[in-house]
């Protein structure tokens, strides 16, 4: 196979991969930041998150996502966000209307 062949085989794979749909995983770190704030707490030390559920995805890829969260004095909470995947498999999935109510 000549090099301008392999080369153009190469940019065509590196294409295909860098232009699927992103993932909707999202970075437990940001999650758990993000619940304390919504929660109030000052810091996301103060808040454990646990049976995290992806729910069955829409057209466009996002996902509703629930998960339980209790903090450190004991208190626990029903959470639910929506996920929407980053464009590539690069970009960090981003979340919005994330709300927690008391259990």
């Amino acid at each position: 196979m000549t090099t301008w062949k392999l080369r153009t085989l190469m940019i065509a794979g590196m294409t295909v991969l860098l232009s699927a749909c992103g993932s909707a995983q999202v970075n437990m770190t940001e999650m758990q930041t993000a619940t304390a704030k919504t929660l109030g707490l000052a810091s996301s030390d103060e808040i454990t998150v646990t049976n995290v559920q992806y729910e069955k995805q829409n057209a466009l890829g996002g996902q509703k996502l629930t998960y339980d969260a209790t903090t450190a004095r004991g208190r626990k909470f029903a959470c639910s966000a929506f996920v929407i995947p980053g464009l590539t498999p690069l970009d960090k999935a981003a979340w919005n209307d994330g709300e927690c109510h008391p259990r």
